[in-house]
């Protein structure tokens, strides 16, 4: 039987690689997603799909799911992208307790036993779990005695919530599908050939007809559906590496983006427990541009540095001189070769750099402060311009967090607001206001934008226009999704 006195939690993402795809391209959101790959066969399966998509699974030929899907948008399945985000998700864990394992993409397991405490109770440790995670990837959490029925219960929460069951296990468990057990894909569909379609309809047999039937496969998922394994979770293996990755907003070939970018990274990292009183040998760099192009580089240093500070300031004077063969999409690093306190700090400007970091901490201590009082994504941030003379407004500039343990770390600003408005031959006559009324406008100037030539095509045309009431505002609608916004430009 399982140890009730255990706990191990399950941290879950459903639907990562469609989670990730939607973050970098918003416009996907309204439309059903799949990804898709040739990996395993020589026919393109069915790697991952929108959450509104119902009736197909993970490995279904492509084919058939186009065929019920036939207005879906479909992707190839981008692992190695994923995979970095993935690997920034567990880096975020990991600050809070080592004890973890990796499971497949978007699965990750906690042993909880004797953690609560240290965070103020067990909702309080849940909570600084699922915040640690980017808000767009809807983490859940579930915790009970085994990893299995700790998936489930995750699997039955709501994003961003949070389920627990330490009793009548068996009977919670009976409802789901066979489709959920950790057992080889033809075991499931056996199961189904023999009118085994819930957990509930295995864990009523027993064992010598179930193993006659479906083997060892079967003895395990007869074994997980009454609850009856206990799971260790594995995490003596001391971390080799640490990986921190971010997504850029809109894609960029500012330098002062990839070098801001890269200290905040750099600045997370080394709030890792791991890099307490450690210094780095070698760093990797690794850009996705536009396009499917990469480029990366690797540093390995020849006297190990044990400072934030000091790290990015040589990766500035390496890369000063560093001519971007495209936009950066996508921005990771990768610390590895640790060594122990007999690394060697530069010496100059010492006092200056003690002073800068002592600053930081304060104004991330501020930061942190005013988000507890005033939930918010961001209260203290740096405001980086990109280019002032963008015509599209939302890519003029950054803000990036102070604080590089938030989740909310690089983001536009300025992004357009959706409104409704009455048109009269293509021309906006009434704004409708959240209350329901009519707002009567009158235009008082046209102008378009046409970006046609970049990967993901923008064409607006905007409208400075008055209302009733004398306000001067601006509007704009969409080309491509033939929607309408409010921006200021």
């Amino acid at each position: 039987m399982a140890n009730r006195n255990s706990k191990i939690g399950c941290l879950l993402i459903t639907h990562f690689g469609v989670k990730s795809e939607v973050n970098k391209n918003p416009e996907l959101s309204d439309n059903e997603v799949i990804l898709y790959s040739c990996e395993s066969s020589k026919l393109p399966v069915v790697e991952d799909f929108s959450k509104t998509i119902k009736n197909i699974s993970k490995g279904n030929p492509l084919s058939s799911a186009l065929s019920r899907y036939p207005d879906s948008v479909r992707f190839e399945f981008d692992r190695k992208n994923y995979e970095q985000i993935f690997a920034s998700v567990i880096s975020n864990i990991a600050r809070i307790t080592p004890k973890i394992e990796r499971s497949s993409l978007g699965i990750i397991y906690i042993n909880i036993h004797g953690l609560s405490e240290m965070y103020g109770g067990e909702a309080k440790l849940v909570t600084h779990i699922l915040d640690s995670i980017p808000y767009f990837l809807e983490p859940r959490f579930g915790i009970s005695v085994n990893k299995f029925s700790a998936y489930a219960a995750a699997l039955s929460s709501t994003p961003g919530g949070s389920t627990k069951i330490l009793k009548n296990i068996d009977a919670f468990l009976a409802t789901f599908s066979v489709d959920i057990l950790p057992v080889k894909r033809s075991t499931i569909i056996n199961f189904h050939k023999f009118g085994m379609h819930t957990i509930g309809d295995i864990a009523a047999q027993d064992y010598g007809l179930i193993y006659s039937k479906f083997g060892d496969d079967g003895c395990r998922a007869l074994s997980l559906s009454r609850a009856e394994n206990s799971d260790y979770i594995s995490f003596n293996k001391p971390v080799q590496n640490i990986t921190e990755h971010v997504s850029l907003p809109f894609p960029s070939d500012s330098l002062s983006v990839l070098f801001t970018t890269l200290e905040f990274l750099i600045q997370r990292a080394f709030m890792r427990p791991v890099l307490k009183s450690k210094y780095v040998r070698k760093i990797s760099i690794l850009l996705e541009l536009v396009g499917s192009q990469v480029w990366a580089k690797n540093l390995i240093l020849k006297r190990p540095l044990g400072n934030s500070n000091d790290l990015c300031l040589l990766l500035r004077s390496e890369l000063e001189d560093l001519e971007l063969p495209g936009s950066v999409e996508d921005i990771s690093i990768t610390i590895s070769d640790f060594v122990g306190e007999h690394g060697i700090q530069y010496r100059a400007f010492k006092e200056i750099r003690d002073h800068l970091d002592e600053k930081r901490d304060q104004l991330i201590k501020i930061d942190r402060h005013i988000r507890k009082k005033i939930p918010a994504k961001n209260s203290l941030y740096k405001l980086l311009t990109v280019n002032a003379e963008h015509p599209v407004p939302e890519r003029r500039a950054l803000q990036i967090s102070i604080d590089p343990d938030t989740k909310f770390s690089v983001m536009s600003i300025n992004l357009p607001q959706k409104i409704t408005v009455q048109e009269l031959n293509n021309i906006p006559k009434f704004l409708s206001l959240s209350n329901g009324d009519n707002l009567k406008i009158k235009v008082l100037d046209i102008w378009k934008i046409d970006l046609w030539w970049i990967p993901d095509p923008i064409s607006r045309t905007y409208y400075s226009i008055s209302t009733s009431d004398h306000k001067i505002m601006t509007i704009f609608k969409d080309s491509v999704g033939k929607r309408w916004y409010r921006q200021n430009y």
